[in-house]
């Protein structure tokens, strides 16, 4: 067992140093090319360092001389974690070359070990680059590293339950991550095309900034991450749940109430007032729910077993964009903006609602309808 250990913290150090090397470098031409009078070499490494704890997600409190912008960061890129995905990726497969991975349990133990020595060569790592100005939670440090690795590490190695569906809750479960994929799917598109529509106000947000060659290159590849973030927004704002933007503000196709948005292009994309009529695009997130309940009724011709079906289908969807809620939601770096992305409490509960009434309405409708026809036909027998 030792000896797995060494050899997954030596490859902990490798994987690590496969996201800082490329990140120390751009902060590093970013940090020379932007002539600061005040800072030392120090500072871009620490920069580095900073961006591996938050593509793992690792919150941030910030305590600047500026009150304005001192608060804490844990509004993070969704997209961010491809990155320790790769890394963990990387070296899972250089495990699995020295190591004896013939058995299931081979490579649990594999993944586990990688995930154990990760976590601690990156907590003590954070250690060197906080401090009173930005600082990490040291006890959320390493169990978040922890469960980041273990997960990619697992996703990496196929070792993911793929139990048959026995069970209706099992195949729903299969069928809730499909639907909220394809729901965050959806939001893209969404998102998509507002950009397009408020170019012009994405450009001038982009102006405003100025971050220079190398900095924009960083910038643009940060908006890139936060992509998803946004895509899971404009789901919530086609659900009726709505986006915030700092505190006292609401977005939703009825309500449009915000002062004003932080200079980040991405945000050009946001509506500058109400759209009633898009409440209309609740109909496609209810199609899916009738989508949903016509699946089951073809698996399951007992209606208990479909109940199950459906409720377990359901659930499991309205947990998962809790989930991806939350995770697309945070504080940006100042109180002001203490929340900022979708409305995370209310999004899983209109969302599960309006599904509910989609699968409602596409079992009891031809129900409905057909007693209705059958009561016509009475009534003119009778007549």
């Amino acid at each position: 067992m030792s000896a797995l250990l060494l050899v997954s913290f030596k490859q902990a150090v490798r994987s690590t140093t496969l996201i800082l090397l490329p990140i120390s470098f751009i902060s590093l031409v970013a940090w020379a090319t932007a002539g600061s009078s005040t800072g030392n070499t120090a500072d871009p490494l620490r920069a580095a360092i900073w961006f591996f704890l938050v593509a793992h997600h690792v919150p941030l409190n910030l305590s600047f001389s500026n009150e304005t912008i001192s608060g804490a960061l844990t509004f993070f890129p969704i997209g961010a974690l491809l990155i320790p995905f790769l890394a963990i990726r990387s070296g899972i497969k250089r495990l699995s070359e020295e190591r004896d991975v013939s058995t299931l349990r081979n490579k649990r133990s594999l993944v586990l070990s990688l995930a154990l020595t990760y976590a601690f060569f990156g907590t003590l790592l954070s250690f060197f680059a906080t401090g009173s100005t930005v600082g990490a939670p040291f006890y959320l440090v390493f169990p978040i590293l922890f469960l980041v690795a273990s997960v990619s590490g697992f996703i990496a190695s196929n070792l993911l339950p793929d139990h048959q569906l026995l069970f209706p809750w099992q195949r729903g479960l299969k069928v809730a991550w499909i639907a909220m994929i394809a729901m965050v799917g959806f939001g893209a598109l969404i998102f998509a095309a507002s950009l397009a529509f408020h170019f012009t106000t994405v450009l001038q947000l982009t102006q405003v900034i100025e971050p220079g060659i190398f900095g924009g290159l960083a910038f643009l590849a940060i908006q890139i991450l936060y992509l998803p973030n946004f895509a899971v927004a404009a789901l919530s704002y086609v659900a009726g749940s709505g986006v915030v933007i700092g505190s006292g503000s609401w977005l939703n196709p009825f309500v449009h109430r915000i002062d004003e948005i932080p200079a980040i292009p991405l945000l050009g994309g946001l509506p500058i007032h109400p759209h009633p009529y898009l409440a209309i695009l609740i109909v496609a997130l209810m199609s899916l729910g009738a989508f949903i309940a016509m699946y089951g009724s073809k698996k399951y011709s007992d209606p208990t077993e479909l109940k199950r079906f459906l409720i377990s289908t359901i659930g499991f969807v309205t947990a998962l964009t809790l989930i991806f809620a939350r995770a697309s939601s945070g504080e940006l770096l100042s109180s002001n903006l203490s929340s900022v992305g979708p409305q995370w409490w209310l999004m899983p509960i209109l969302i599960g609602c309006e599904l509910g009434v989609g699968a409602a309405l596409f079992i009891f409708l031809p129900i409905v309808i057909t007693k209705i026809k059958e009561s016509r036909n009475v009534a003119a027998q009778d007549s």
